[in-house]
């Protein structure tokens, strides 16, 4: 769209720069993403384009006794291990091969007779060698993935312009259908985020409910051994004392029946 509102501009008319004009329009369909973001994710989508199509390009050149199998059919892991990258979705490639053919159609037509511009073809780019099912690629990417930055930090995005505070103002007048279904989407994930947090709380709770009914347990079986071990001392104690008062009561018997009999027998006769 860019590329096209260049080639329409009139002559002589300052054009707005390129990823400012990009910055705008995502604001416009609410990405809230700034122009350095815009230019890096589309920096980082190209360098990938470029490897998948490169390797995409070894495929289909490969001889017969080498057999490589095309990126659409090898897991992450292989991906990796190619240095290709990981994540690469067959609509993101397909859509950037459509960018890069009318790129080089537009790169061919000037350099072209006039009698022959209207008769140029694309160049055509290495297609997909293989036939990707709907049920290969299910995951919903909203539209805020495509334009996601790699850098997760916000806080370099501009605010100077009126345009852009006015949107900012007006939280999300002039949405489209996709920042609708942006909306679904991200109240989905609040609400599932919600869900697991509920429920990771919940679990929480309840283990902390039963480490407390444990420790109260404990606590009384550490009070009835105490108590038990209290009552076995007060018995002993008790059993003690009726031992030495019986020897007392013994001894003072022995001492009284012996005094009896040393009198009987200093008697006179």
């Amino acid at each position: 769209m860019d590329d096209e509102r260049r080639m329409r501009r009139q002559e002589g008319k300052p054009t707005e720069l390129r990823w400012k004009w990009v910055e705008d329009y995502c604001w416009r369909n609410d990405c809230l993403r700034s122009q350095n973001q815009c230019n890096d994710k589309w920096d980082n989508l190209m360098r990938d384009f470029k490897k998948v199509r490169e390797y995409e390009r070894r495929v289909v050149e490969a001889s017969g006794e080498e057999i490589i199998r095309s990126y659409w059919k090898i897991e992450k892991n292989e991906r990796k291990e190619k240095n290709l990258p990981t994540n690469m979705l067959p609509e993101i490639y397909e859509a950037l091969v459509e960018v890069m053919d009318k790129k080089s159609q537009r790169m061919l037509l000037p350099s072209l007779p006039p009698t022959l511009q209207q008769q140029s073809t694309p160049l055509p780019l290495p297609p997909i060698t293989t036939t990707v099912t709907q049920t290969d690629y299910t995951t919903n990417v909203p539209f805020t993935t495509m334009c996601d930055s790699s850098d997760p930090d916000h806080s370099s995005e501009r605010s100077d312009s009126p345009a852009k505070k006015r949107r900012m103002r007006g939280g999300g007048e002039g949405t489209s259908g996709t920042s609708k279904c942006n909306i679904n989407n991200s109240s989905q994930e609040v609400g599932s985020a919600i869900s697991k947090s509920a429920a990771i709380i919940a679990e929480a709770i309840q283990s902390c409910e039963e480490r407390g009914d444990r420790r109260h347990k404990e606590l009384l079986s550490l009070h009835q051994r105490r108590l038990q071990i209290e009552e076995s001392k007060a018995e002993i104690n008790k059993e003690g004392i009726n031992g030495l008062v019986d020897s007392i009561n013994k001894l003072a018997n022995s001492i009284l029946a012996l005094a009896g009999n040393k009198n009987q027998s200093t008697d006179p006769k």
